[in-house]
């Protein structure tokens, strides 16, 4: 259904809506007007009108329950409208998903895509081993080039050092976590 359409049909239910509770007040001041005519009546002890405002009491008060169920069954029919959209809308969508994804499958090709794997594989491993090398002979160099700038003990020692740094801040690290895990508890 159009979203023009959609609308059109929105604005006569609730025009319908409120004309039906518009009728709905009109019958409630007039059911007021009877019985205040009632009371009066009464009071002056006029029983032909006494019984005239019981009868249109009556008479507005069926009116009333007619008018209420036209109301009830005009909204419960707009909500199943709106369900039947909503349900329309779902298995529209759940028919392109699923054409969708029988697309997406049948495209799939599983040996085409191992052999790629294994392509890429080999020459990863390829690339590993060139990088191995690399890194093997880029050590040696740097171990030439500094051998005897800084001697062992002084490595050894500023390693040490650092190492109780970063112990320390791990201590801390670990304090701190310590202390948010006993709150949370």
């Amino acid at each position: 259904m159009s979203d023009k359409k959609r609308i059109k049909e929105q604005m006569l239910i609730n025009r319908a809506v409120a004309s039906i509770k518009k009728q709905l007040s009109d019958l409630e001041n007039s059911r007021k007007e009877y019985i205040a005519a009632a009371v009066e009546a009464r009071r002056e002890g006029i029983a032909s009108q006494y019984n005239l405002a019981k009868n249109a009491i009556r008479i507005v008060t069926a009116q009333k329950v007619v008018v209420e169920q036209m109301l009830l069954n005009l909204q419960l029919s707009a909500q199943i409208k709106d369900v039947s959209e909503m349900t329309k809308s779902f298995a529209d969508g759940m028919k392109l998903l699923s054409g969708s994804i029988t697309e997406t499958t049948g495209s799939l090709n599983f040996d085409k895509v191992t052999k790629q794997m294994n392509k890429a594989m080999l020459s990863t491993i390829e690339k590993q081993a060139e990088s191995e090398a690399f890194l093997g002979a880029t050590e040696n160099s740097f171990s030439a080039f500094s051998s005897g700038a800084i001697y062992n003990d002084e490595i050894d020692r500023l390693i040490a050092s650092n190492m109780g740094a970063e112990t320390g801040v791990d201590d801390e690290i670990a304090a701190l976590e310590r202390k948010i895990k006993s709150t949370k508890v």
